[in-house]
């Protein structure tokens, strides 16, 4: 007859309750048992990653009587180097959005890639620096709350900041000590950020999530365009490492995409007028 059977209606019915109790309860559904998280915790905190102080910055140069800021100037001078050789040495992927996506691993044994998202934005260097300096509510919608926790000097501070998650993977919270230039050779920009520890920082989030790598490097690239790359290497808490290397490179570069597309004009309705 071409009609279902009863016991198509029976199983279409049950399929249909199931998917519906699961958005009911979709906070719960990927709930990790507690037994599981005691079992795990211990070999977890062995290979936890933990944010040193400012002072344990400086004592990771290898030069005598070594400081934070001769720590973040090493970062920026890498990274105007790599720049230099074109980055040499990444593993090309296929991306979204016009973007471009490549990793390379890091042989410090963290098993967490870092990867490089690259884009053109229609706006000068400056313009994007403080875009994603300042301005990160108008192109991050899980951006919750931030603050300026100490300012260094002008171009240095640690800054604090929230971001929400799906759920049910918990708000995030972020603290990094940043430092930014806006007079290199060239016209470029760049800013790079690393996770440090500080007393006046105490958690704003439910979980603190650890940048281990985070760079933006802007170039001039004609006609009031730049070319903004971002080098990052975040730990979330609670991915696997086969999450990081099959999901975060695609997450990194729909932020760079994000950021170009908020500075693209609203397409006003109406018919053209002539000014």
């Amino acid at each position: 007859t071409g009609k279902p059977d009863q016991k198509d209606l029976s199983e279409n019915l049950a399929a249909t309750q199931g998917l519906a109790h699961m958005i009911m309860e979709c906070n719960k559904l990927f709930e990790v048992p507690h037994e599981m998280v005691t079992q795990s915790r211990n070999s977890y905190v062995d290979a936890e990653v933990h944010s040193p102080t400012l002072d344990e910055l400086g004592k990771q140069v290898d030069e005598e009587g070594g400081n934070y800021q001769m720590y973040l100037e090493s970062l920026m001078q890498n990274l105007q180097k790599e720049a230099k050789e074109k980055f040499k040495g990444w593993v090309t992927c296929s991306s979204i959005e016009n973007t471009e996506l490549a990793y390379k691993k890091v042989g410090d044994g963290n098993p967490l890639r870092l990867w490089k998202a690259s884009v053109e934005v229609e706006a000068p260097p400056s313009v994007v620096l403080n875009r994603v300096l300042r301005e990160r509510h108008l192109w991050d919608e899980d951006f919750l709350q931030w603050k300026v926790v100490e300012s260094l000097d002008k171009q240095t501070e640690v800054y604090q900041y929230v971001l929400n998650s799906m759920a049910p993977h918990p708000v995030r919270d972020f603290v990094v000590l940043r430092t930014w230039r806006t007079d290199l050779p060239k016209g470029m920009c760049l800013l790079v950020a690393i996770s440090v520890e500080h007393e006046e920082a105490p958690l704003m989030g439910a979980v603190r999530a650890i940048v281990m790598d985070s760079q933006y490097l802007i170039e001039p690239c004609g006609s009031g365009k730049a070319r903004l790359t971002h080098i990052c290497r975040i730990d979330l808490k609670g991915h696997s490492p086969e999450w990081y290397n099959k999901g975060f490179g695609h997450l990194c570069a729909a932020e760079v995409a994000r950021i170009r597309n908020s500075f693209r004009p609203l397409i006003a309705e109406g018919p053209e007028t002539k000014i």
